[in-house]
């Protein structure tokens, strides 16, 4: 052997001893990459994350199972559910307190301190848990209050946990790094030494290491995504054939991943109803390389679990490339849970409004039935007032009435409210002069004024302005509210309005502004008086009665206008409320029933009237409170008798009855209306207790021209023929009509006193004559009352009979104090109109027990 011989075996032997030494150094790192890879691998198979996770979810549904017992009516029935969510939360706790794979979380004080008081505050729950039944439902409040105070801790939990596992993967992969360069430069110095002998084999090994380590580096990463993800991963090729199915997927489908893969996914997960839809969009994808549903975010679609069940799943789909094929990465999420949370309130918002809609309905309700008593009281004190009284008397009739109508401006009040809050009250715009209706108010407010020592006025700030559109009922309110505020605080002082006109942004704006010299509002107060039930101590400690309402009121038009509202005040200086509206110039839309002349001037003539009412004692009243005004009557006890009087002779103004016999008094008015007579133009005004918004529009639908409530009041009626007769007698015949006789002597009429004087008492019959009228009627509103009962007692088969006496006896009753019998007998009409023979019984024997503890009629 030569010499070269030797030199180039020795070279040879030093070159395989150190490709060797290399080799085993690389075995061992590759030993050491595949245990960082197994540590890695294992500790997301731990679903360490996911457990940290559903911890906040089953303290959740803990909270919700609680939640549900709580608010049910009988919570008994749910604390199985309790009891059951107690025990799975309280387990998940237990393995984040025990499990090996937990003890380096728990060396944190961050983790160790939430997870031993969270664990602590279960653990008193216990006894609770584990107690009587009756127990657990009563100590419910105070589980819910406890789990307020737990969630935080598991949320601290849950975040600290993160964060220490994402420390870790930190150091893994910094550990992995340093591994894989040592790797790099064993391998280099190997490949150099190799370089003569092994090039072509080194170029081709190289490359073949570099594409495993892509594609290991790509397994690992996948496999993390998989094995992690909370939400369903599922990929596909562009055909729809399962390439992979995540753990998560397959808790959602309820299918494992060996059973789907190759298969094609319409197949597994698409309802049957959207398979033709998903093939055509991956066809469209294959073709054209787009689908809908790619970059649009996640979007919601129903989908199908092994079971049959069809759920909503929420869906994000993106398109992916790996190596020369194209795949789909579908990401999606069962929603079922928080689908059925969204439609439980959904139906909780919807039953919550309905209730608050009934109570509006029904205090509105209420009110009216309320006023049809409250009315009968005013209308026989207004008529008490203009008999013979003693002074003690009188001081007594009118004490009781100055109380009568405080209680009707509260009844109003609330039923100002309920209309408002059941959508009854709609803003209704319209032409108005704002002036004349400022000063119109100014006018009805005068003689309160005066009564406290003040003085009222009103006038412009710039140009002044003339007709304009808005809600004039709504405004006429808020400014009635806002000035009887202003003088009811107000004593020897100035009241004042001032208007004016400003332009905003090319529109209009009214601002009106009501100004005090009374008592002021403390700055504290003035946050609070436009709440409901909110009232004002004056600084002498003297309460200025109301509900606390009007103001309430008063915030809710402005605002339903569009406006807004505000108060300047100083304490013993006075009080300055102001309000903006928006509002619309409406000079080319004068009304054509606006009237120049004065409300007093119309109201000083006698009319020739024909008043409609079938029950007796409302006819009487209501005559006499006519014939006290100067006007002479004529009278039908039913529908068609005035549609014969309508069409005999022309009367000036018509008082309808709305429910009648024969024919009621909307058909009365349709007929008078559609007829030839000499009534056909003339004012008919609906004569009704029932004051709701629906029953005016049907009045105002039949033909009707305005509205009187149940029993007359003097200053309605005075209001009412100043917006109708003027322009009545403007158009009626010349001819002089012929007066009709009537059912009681005609009293001679005396034209009345133009207001502001005091209207003199009418020369009328003696009162002895009148109280033995009234006598007369009471008399004989016993007498109809015991016929109804013993015609009752023959069970009549006639149901609209039966509701038709009801409701004339129930009139009767009213105006002469028998309240509960009357309350008895609409029942009784009520339930006769239903045809309900079952419900009739009852209320006819409840209305037979009221009458036989009635008190005497009310007679004097």
């Amino acid at each position: 052997m030569t010499l070269t011989d030797r030199i180039r075996r020795g070279g040879k032997a030093v070159l395989g001893a150190f490709a060797g030494v290399t080799l085993l150094a690389i075995l061992f790192l590759s030993f050491e990459i595949v245990d960082e890879l197994r540590f890695l691998s294992s500790a997301n198979s731990d679903n360490v994350h996911w457990t940290l996770s559903q911890a906040e979810v089953e303290f959740l549904e803990f909270q919700n199972a609680v939640d549900r017992a709580r608010m049910a009516d009988d919570p008994l029935p749910n604390l199985d559910e309790v009891i059951i969510e107690f025990d799975v939360f309280y387990s998940r706790l237990a393995t984040l307190g025990t499990g090996l794979q937990y003890s380096p979380l728990r060396d944190w004080s961050q983790f160790r301190t939430p997870l031993l008081d969270a664990r602590e505050r279960l653990e008193n729950m216990i006894p609770l848990i584990d107690g009587p039944r009756k127990e657990l439902a009563a100590a419910l409040p105070d589980i819910a209050a406890e789990l307020t105070q737990i969630r935080p801790l598991i949320r601290k939990m849950a975040t600290t946990g993160l964060e220490f596992f994402a420390f870790e993967s930190d150091a893994s992969r910094t550990s992995v790094a340093v591994t894989l360069s040592r790797v790099a430069l064993l391998t280099v110095g190997l490949l150099m030494a190799l370089a003569a002998l092994l090039y072509h084999a080194r170029r081709v090994t190289r490359k073949s290491q570099d594409r495993e380590r892509a594609l290991a580096a790509s397994n690992a990463r996948l496999h993390t995504i998989l094995g992690t993800s909370l939400d369903g991963i599922i990929v596909t090729d562009l055909h729809g054939k399962v390439i992979d199915f995540s753990p998560s997927a397959e808790k959602i489908f309820q299918r494992s991943a060996e059973d789907v893969k190759g298969k094609r996914l319409s197949d597994i997960i698409v309802p049957e109803y959207r398979r033709a839809e998903h093939e055509e969009n991956l066809r469209r994808l294959r073709e054209t390389g787009t689908h809908e549903v790619l970059r649009q975010g996640r979007i919601k679609l129903d989908s199908l679990r092994a079971d049959g069940e069809i759920f909503p799943t929420e869906h994000s789909i993106a398109k992916a490339s790996a190596g020369d094929e194209d795949l789909l990465v579908v990401f999606l999420r069962d929603i079922s849970h928080r689908v059925a949370a969204e439609n439980e309130l959904v139906q909780a918002r919807d039953r919550a409004l309905a209730g608050e809609k009934a109570k509006a309905e029904f205090l509105a309700m209420m009110t009216h039935e309320i006023r049809t008593p409250l009315n009968g009281v005013l209308g026989n004190l207004s008529l008490l007032e203009d008999t013979k009284l003693s002074l003690p008397q009188s001081r007594y009739v009118r004490n009781m009435k100055i109380s009568g109508e405080l209680l009707m401006r509260h009844v109003n009040d609330v039923l100002d409210i309920a209309r408002f809050e059941s959508g009854a009250d709609t803003a209704q715009e319209q032409a108005v002069h704002i002036g004349h209706m400022i000063q119109d108010i100014v006018d009805s407010q005068v003689s309160n004024a005066q009564s406290r020592g003040n003085v009222l006025q009103w006038g412009w700030t710039g140009e002044p302005a003339g007709w304009l559109r808005l809600d004039a009922s709504r405004l006429q309110q808020v400014l009635l509210n806002l000035l009887g505020n202003a003088i009811k605080f107000t004593r020897n002082g100035r009241v004042t309005i001032e208007a004016e006109l400003q332009r905003e942004g090319g529109g209009l704006a009214l601002e009106l502004r009501v100004i005090d010299t009374g008592a002021g509002i403390p700055e504290a107060d003035q946050k609070r008086i436009f709440e409901d039930f909110q009232t004002v101590e004056r600084a002498v400690g003297e309460s200025i009665g109301g509900t606390g309402l009007g103001l309430g009121i008063v915030r809710r038009f402005v605002r339903a206008m569009k406006g807004e509202i505000g108060v300047e005040s100083d304490p013993g200086e006075g009080s300055v409320f102001w309000l903006r509206l928006p509002v619309t110039a409406a000079d080319d839309m004068r009304p054509a029933l606006a009237s120049e002349i004065e409300p007093e001037a119309a109201a000083d003539c006698q009319l020739d009237i024909l008043l409609a009412e079938d029950n007796d004692i409302n006819l009487e009243l209501a005559r006499e409170v006519l014939e006290r005004m100067g006007h002479c009557v004529t009278t039908a006890r039913n529908g068609q008798q005035a549609v014969d009087a309508a069409a005999k002779r022309h009367f000036d103004l018509i008082l309808m009855d709305i429910r009648m016999p024969v024919l009621d008094g909307l058909a009365a008015t349709r007929e008078i209306r559609t007829g030839d007579g000499p009534c056909r133009e003339t004012p008919i005004v609906a004569f009704s207790a029932n004051v709701l918004p629906e029953a005016r529009d049907r009045f105002a639908a039949a033909g009707m021209s305005d509205f009187l409530g149940k029993p007359l009041q003097t200053t309605e009626l005075r209001q009412v023929i100043a917006r109708l007769s003027s322009k009545h007698r403007a158009m009626a015949p010349a001819a002089e009509p012929v007066a009709a006789p009537a059912p009681a002597p005609e009293p001679v009429a005396v034209k009345p006193t133009p207001a502001p004087a005091p209207t003199p008492a009418p020369q009328a019959a003696p009162e002895h004559d009148r109280d033995s009228v009234i006598a007369r009627l009471g008399r004989r509103h016993l007498e109809e009352t015991e016929e109804l009962f013993d015609w009752l007692a023959a069970s009549p088969e006639d149901l609209g009979a039966v509701a038709d006496r009801a409701h004339k006896i129930a009139g009767s009753a009213a105006a002469f104090g028998q309240q509960r019998l009357r309350d008895a007998l609409v029942a009784l009409e009520k339930a006769a109109e239903t045809g309900d023979p079952d419900a009739v019984a009852p209320a006819i024997s409840r209305a037979r027990a009221e009458w036989e503890t009635a008190p005497a009629p009310c007679v004097g």
